[in-house]
């Protein structure tokens, strides 16, 4: 679960998890500071860290050696239609290209992706804390 309670700035909300504090703001345009992630950029960390941590188990569990991993996603909301994510991983290292297509194959559909893919339902729960 995560809490999210307003900050002392315009818009500012202060976000935990119960270990671990960050800071979310909407764009000086909107009011806000412009300095913090906006809910979106939030949206597109939840897929690019779980891109990120699925690319580097799955090189582990295959014993490959690599220097480092690096995950671009781009939420694409321009449709009404639907959401697009475009995402892109970058794996550093001397992985031939047949191996980086299978590691890549395996990561494509990671735990978000599987999350964010299901019928989605939205409920007001006052007895949620």
């Amino acid at each position: 679960m995560v809490i999210s309670t307003s900050g002392s700035e315009a818009y500012i909300t202060e976000l935990y998890n119960g270990t671990s504090k960050i800071d979310s703001d909407v764009t000086k345009e909107k009011g806000g500071s412009g300095k913090y992630f906006r809910p979106h950029d939030l949206i597109e960390s939840g897929y690019a860290s779980c891109l990120n941590i699925t690319t580097r188990m799955v090189l582990d569990s295959m014993n490959l050696s690599y220097d480092g991993v690096t995950v671009k996603v781009e939420l694409d909301r321009s449709n009404e239609e639907k959401t697009i994510f475009k995402y892109q991983i970058d794996i550093s290292g001397s992985i031939d290209k047949e191996t980086r297509e299978e590691v890549l194959k395996r990561v494509a559909n990671c735990p978000v992706k599987k999350t964010l893919s299901k019928q989605l339902e939205f409920i007001n729960d006052c007895n949620i804390i």
